[in-house]
Formats: C-alpha cells, structure tokens, sequence
C-alpha cells in the first residue's frame, strides 16, 4: 500500500502543480488558434481557493484510505487507486477549463465538490465493506481458535515423546484433531471442556513418559473427539 500512495503522490503532485502553473504562470490575456483568452474566466477567487482544497481533500482522503495494514482492508481498498487517479485527473481537467472558458464561478465549484463527493462515498462504501470482512475473519478465528490451538500443541506434543508406544498414541491424537471441525458452537462447550481436560492429561503422562498412561488417556480423548465431531454434525 506505502508503494501504490507514492506512485498516487507523484501523479497528484504533477496535477496540482499543473493546476497551480495555469494559475501562477499564465499571462492575464493569451491567445491560442486565433482565439484570446482571458485568465480567470469568470472563476472566482473563491472557487480557485475550494478548488485547491479539493486538490488537498483528494489526498488526504487517498492516504486515510490506504492506511491499512490488514490484508482483507486492503483487498478492498484496492479499486479506490484508480477512482483516485481518475478523480484527481477529472479535476484538474475541470480547473483548468474554468480558467479558459468563460463559465459561470458555481458550474467548476459545483463539478470540483461532485467529485469530491463521489470519491468520499466510494471511500466511504470500502470502508464498510472491509469492516464488515473483517468482522466476520475475527468471529471466524474466534469460532476455530480452540480445534486450531489445540493442534498445535498436540504436534508440540508429538515432538516431546520419547518412545515409540508415546509417540504411536500421540499421533492418532494428533491425527484426530487435525481432520476434526474446526468450528465450535454453544452446544460443544461442554465436550470441549472434557477434551481439554483429558488434553492436559495425556501431557503429563507423555512428561512422563508413561506408555499405559498416554495409551488410557489417548483413547479417552479420541473418544471425546469422536463425539464432538458427532454433535457439531448433527447441529449444523
């Protein structure tokens, strides 16, 4: 996201210094084709100092928009580079035709502030839906931190087993839990509860290397398994 802002930087920069050098640099009458033009048109002071804050909205908006690190947020965010691009190049266009053409000051004023609008509602609209996204990831994680956890200790404890019977039982634990749903649900708190208990079991029989020990309580707790994974079936 730090490279794409700085790319839009450069492009932003090239249009408002463009904007600024029509402001700045052009004479007060000038002729092109034959035709004289008369620099300011009818804009007035006001629309060239709300149109210069456009410019500065535009990026300001661009770098709160991007200002995110997670990878859901930024999916979503994405499609706001080119919106961004466009609106700052429709803008600038729009500036530059309200000095050249003799229009009324409220028609640029009303055109730059439409743009605005449109690009804050598209920042808007993102933000939501990467909120909502990210809502749902952190329920999910919630939902499949107990099964996903105690797996990876069931691997840890894998490691730590020193003879074959151990580590025989320890796998068919390990086994068990890796291919087990991972979502949990109200009605499995209490299954849940019994398997983290005969979990910690089974690890002080494996500290200790007691093969009769871890042989009871791998079994006992592929038989809790074996029921979780029956009543989460059966609520879904």
């Amino acid at each position: 996201m730090k490279k794409m802002f700085k790319f839009y930087l450069v492009a932003w920069a090239i249009m408002f210094v463009l904007f600024n050098i029509a402001v700045i640099a052009l004479p007060k009458e000038f002729t092109i084709l034959g035709v004289t033009y008369e620099k300011f048109g009818g804009v007035s002071w006001v629309t060239l100092i709300v149109l210069e804050l456009c410019f500065l909205l535009h990026l300001i908006l661009t770098a709160a928009a991007l200002n995110q690190k997670k990878l859901s947020g930024t999916f979503y965010r994405l499609p706001l580079i080119r919106l961004s691009y466009g609106c700052v190049i429709v803008t600038t266009v729009v500036a530059v035709l309200a000095m050249l053409a003799f229009l009324p000051s409220w028609i640029p004023l009303a055109l730059a502030l439409l743009i605005l609008a449109i690009y804050a509602f598209a920042i808007l609209k993102a933000v939501v839906a990467a909120e909502l996204v990210e809502s749902v990831d952190e329920k999910t994680r919630a939902k499949t931190s107990f099964i996903r956890n105690l797996t990876v200790d069931a691997d840890s404890l894998l490691s730590r087993a020193k003879s074959e019977p151990v580590k025989a039982a320890c796998k068919k634990v390990f086994e068990a839990l890796r291919y087990s749903d991972p979502v949990s649900a109200y009605g499995l708190v209490d299954v849940e509860e019994r398997i983290k208990a005969e979990f910690d079991a089974l690890t002080d029989a494996v500290i200790a290397d007691d093969p009769k020990a871890v042989s009871a309580s791998a079994d006992e707790l592929l038989t809790l398994i074996a029921e979780r994974n029956k009543k989460s079936k059966a609520g879904k």
